[in-house]
């Protein structure tokens, strides 16, 4: 089954899998559902000494797959899971996602599956053979929100490859942002930017009227190749820029920020200036967790929370 499909079940149904895992550059996390409440039953949290992934849309991800299989057996033995379904959050740079506004919207899913090919193939001329994409619009008649995931099948299937060798069946793949976004949207305010943050890249989720109104990625620059205050710095005026650009060309004001960043140290002085900068209501992503989850642990977990509500 294709990314696609994967992310077509999360947008439309409620599917809870046994287990979700994020597998990062730096680490990798996971927690435990129980199907019958969906309560959170476990989580954890490994680093990696030396990344095993390299994120790419189209070039292979995975360079020490021999240490992901040892992270993942250690995850399942943290759990307690010996078999059962998992879902997976992939690196974001390794998917392609697209906000369009579409007039209308084709019925059928053949016709579907060909407008939406269409639409990306304008803004990305060379499409790879094996490209699979998933969508959700928002309800309604007339004008509407259409947001498109696009993942070569190769690359999916190198991490797919990791879960099944772990004795798992993958029913989902997706991506940080787009699940954290299940958080925020519970908040109300309707115009507002989601910032993610993992290891150098930001992710900006700009969310309107019960939709998607953009979506884009920046590298910040990685802990060790620049100075937190530039760090900071950059992620600031990239969320400034978005703002401006929504107000600008989308006629879009903005109400609230939300973020989240992997390194829960450096979301403070983000929030602080953020809030300075904008005179935005700016948030940390938040959720109720377990008690015995620190601070750190609930910065790496969000995503994997939000894939589960």
């Amino acid at each position: 089954m294709s990314i696609g499909k994967r992310l077509e079940t999360r947008f439309t149904e409620r599917l809870l899998p046994d287990a979700v895992f994020q597998i990062a550059p730096g680490y990798l996390s996971g927690i435990r559902v129980s199907r019958a409440d969906g309560s959170v039953k476990g989580g954890f949290v490994l680093p990696f000494r030396e990344r095993p992934v390299v994120p790419s849309f189209d070039r292979p991800n995975v360079t020490d797959p021999a240490a992901l299989e040892d992270a993942l057996a250690q995850g399942l033995k943290n759990l307690r899971l010996t078999s059962g379904t998992a879902g997976l959050l992939i690196p974001e740079p390794s998917v392609r996602v697209f906000v369009f506004g579409v007039d209308n919207f084709p019925r059928s899913g053949k016709e579907r599956d060909a407008f939406i090919r269409w639409r990306v193939a304008k803004q990305m001329p060379l499409l790879p053979d094996d490209a699979r994409f998933d969508y959700a619009v928002t309800p309604g008649r007339g004008a509407r929100k259409l947001i498109v995931a696009m993942a070569r099948q190769v690359v999916v299937w190198e991490y797919e490859a990791l879960v099944e060798k772990a004795g798992l069946k993958p029913v989902l793949v997706g991506v940080p942002t787009l699940a954290l976004a299940n958080i925020v949207r519970r908040d109300g305010g309707p115009n507002a930017v989601l910032l993610n943050l993992e290891d150098e890249t930001l992710t900006l989720l700009a969310l309107a009227a019960g939709g998607w109104a953009l979506y884009r990625q920046k590298d910040v620059g990685a802990a060790d190749r620049t100075t937190a205050d530039e760090r900071i710095d950059t992620i600031v005026r990239e969320a400034e820029n978005t703002v401006r650009f929504l107000e600008d060309k989308d006629r879009i004001r903005t109400e609230r920020a939300w973020v989240r960043s992997a390194a829960d140290a450096e979301l403070p002085e983000i929030v602080r200036r953020l809030r300075e900068r904008t005179g935005l209501a700016v948030e940390a992503v938040r959720y109720e967790a377990p008690k015995v989850w620190t601070e750190a642990h609930k910065a790496v977990l969000a995503p994997l929370i939000g894939q589960v509500l």
